[in-house]
């Protein structure tokens, strides 16, 4: 089983606790870790389902709010300016909370429109239905959460007392942050309030919305792990080597979280992403710069897009690439097609379509290579007035502009999702162009890779230009892709308006607090793991005599 870059952050975190730190006797037992789904299914099976804490029994909780306020506030560096509100709630409550925008109809329109772009582009199946998933998934699994619009710090009445004071350090961690730079304000600044489709991407703009919920829930899981780890006397930041040390102990084999475990892949990784790449970003930064560049110094200057996350360097060294416009194309399409979804297919977006649709090193040689990606997303006319939720692929055409480091990158990328388009595609006819000679930027030059398809959801073209540009297009008319390609390559064509700024694909699922309950959950998830891991270890080493 391959363990991917992201599972191996997880896993740092879990064997932070797994005898990182003074265990070393006990791994030359010759016996057999578990699994973490052996460690899953056994934390499912021991779980007390009918806990309800009463607020006598809270009492003592709360009063170890401030003591982990104070220990949130040291190893992040930031600083207590007033105390925290709490509460606690009940499943309902939490529930209501999580699940209010899914009830809305505009979010319901928002929710329906990424779904079926993401289904067009291959990354959900067909007949997936997102919103049921996200209603059925719930609470039921949280152990706290910190609601900056109220500024409170809520625990939840189902939970143990002991599985909440670790959540208390990652939410109270939340809580800090909110007091020092308003996260309401902070992490939205520059996001447009209406999100209604252009038929342009003006690549000068960048939504940072993703990136910075990322940064911030990397520090809090920093603050997670250190009070995971401050019984050992040790800390993230003890030192670089000490951070490679532990890299260099991660398990062989991983399964996903439980609540996580079964999801398309789309759905696991925008789960996962502002806690494991976040982690990640701010383990690098620590190593460079220290807490107060961790912390203070990514609000100061936050990260702009999931490349900035995934790609530290590129953070530090404030190496941006040029921006990739979609010139408007509303005289290309003409009237036959209409707006209906637009925005950036981000580094995040190529390394989910690597892992689904490629080889085992997709992943590891295409994500780095990335160099710019957008889409525009049209309703055919023929449907019509045809209700939103009644739309299918077939109904859609796409416009996808995506710019690479190298020939090779592009060329790769090209044949993967080509690949996972015939797969899901009945392809009536082909044909192929590859590796034509094409010198730079010339009067009528023909692509330097090309491959067009019929399918039973229309034509499909896929085409490599000068300067690694493969530019894809679905289901439109030929004369609209050859004027949709006329208007992309032509150098002189640009932003003729004010567009709003662009979201990256699959984490615009982030702003749904329905995702942000299972964020919460995968997390609280690997605390278990962490904690039986611990366990295990001590337990071992003790029945040993620390042999």
């Amino acid at each position: 089983m391959r363990v991917s870059r992201r599972v191996m952050l997880i896993l740092v975190c879990l064997t932070l606790l797994a005898g990182a730190y003074g265990q070393d006797a006990a791994e030359g037992d010759g016996n057999s870790q578990p699994s973490l789904g052996d460690l899953a299914k056994a934390l499912r099976d021991k779980r007390k389902p009918n806990v309800e804490v009463t607020q006598r029994d809270a009492k003592e909780l709360f009063g170890s709010l401030n003591e982990i306020l104070t220990f949130a506030s040291q190893a992040s560096g930031l600083p207590k300016r007033a105390t925290v509100k709490y509460q606690l709630i009940g499943k309902d409550e939490a529930d209501r909370h999580f699940n209010e925008d899914l009830r809305d109809g505009a979010q319901t329109q928002r929710l329906l429109r990424t779904e079926l772009v993401l289904k067009k582009f291959g990354m959900l199946p067909q007949d997936f239905d997102l919103k049921k998933t996200l209603m059925q998934a719930g609470a039921s699994g949280l152990a706290g959460y910190y609601d900056s619009r109220t500024k409170t710090m809520n625990l939840l009445n189902w939970i143990d007392l002991d599985q909440q004071k670790p959540v208390m350090a990652h939410e109270l961690t939340h809580a800090l942050q909110d007091q020092n730079y308003n996260l309401m304000t902070w992490k939205t600044a520059g996001a447009p309030l209406d999100r209604k489709p252009r038929l342009q991407i003006d690549g000068n703009e960048v939504n940072e919305v993703e990136a910075r919920i990322a940064a911030v829930e990397g520090q809090a899981t920093v603050v997670y792990v250190d009070y995971l780890l401050k019984p050992y006397g040790h800390s993230l930041g003890d030192s670089a080597e000490a951070l490679d040390r532990l890299k260099n102990r991660i398990m062989n084999s991983y399964d996903s979280p439980v609540v996580v475990h079964n999801a398309p892949l789309v759905l696991k990784e925008t789960t996962l992403f502002p806690y494991i790449d976040g982690l990640s970003f701010e383990i690098e930064l620590l190593k460079r710069g220290g807490r107060r560049l961790a912390f203070a110094g990514a609000f100061a200057r936050p990260p702009r897009d999931t490349h900035e996350i995934m790609e530290p360097d590129a953070y530090l060294s404030r190496r941006r690439s040029a921006p990739l416009t979609i010139p408007d194309l509303s005289s290309a399409l003409g009237n036959g097609y209409q707006p209906y979804d637009s925005g950036i297919v981000g580094e995040l977006d190529v390394r989910i379509m690597a892992e689904q649709f490629g080889r085992e090193n997709d992943p590891y040689f295409l994500a780095p290579n990335w160099d710019g990606g957008a889409y525009i997303a049209v309703k055919k006319a023929e449907p019509g007035n045809k209700p939103a939720a009644e739309l299918s692929t077939a109904d859609l055409g796409l416009v996808y502009v995506s710019r690479w480091k190298s020939r090779e990158a592009a060329e790769r990328f090209a044949e993967l999702y080509k690949g996972a388009l015939v797969k899901r595609s009945k392809v009536l006819n082909e044909e192929a162009v590859k590796s034509v000679s094409c010198p730079e930027q010339p009067a009528g030059c023909s692509p330097v890779w090309s491959a067009h398809l019929n399918t039973e959801q229309g034509r499909v073209a896929m085409e490599i230009w000068p300067g690694n540009v493969l530019l894809i297009t679905q289901g439109l008319e030929n004369q609209s892709i050859e004027r949709v390609r006329n208007t992309v390559l032509d150098p002189g064509a640009g932003v003729k308006q004010a567009s709003l700024t662009p979201q990256e694909l699959s984490l615009r699922l982030m702003q749904f607090p329905a995702i942000q309950a299972l964020q919460e959950r995968v997390l609280q998830q690997l605390q278990g793991f962490a904690e039986r891991q611990a366990t295990s270890r001590r337990q071992l080493a003790a029945a040993t005599g620390g042999r």
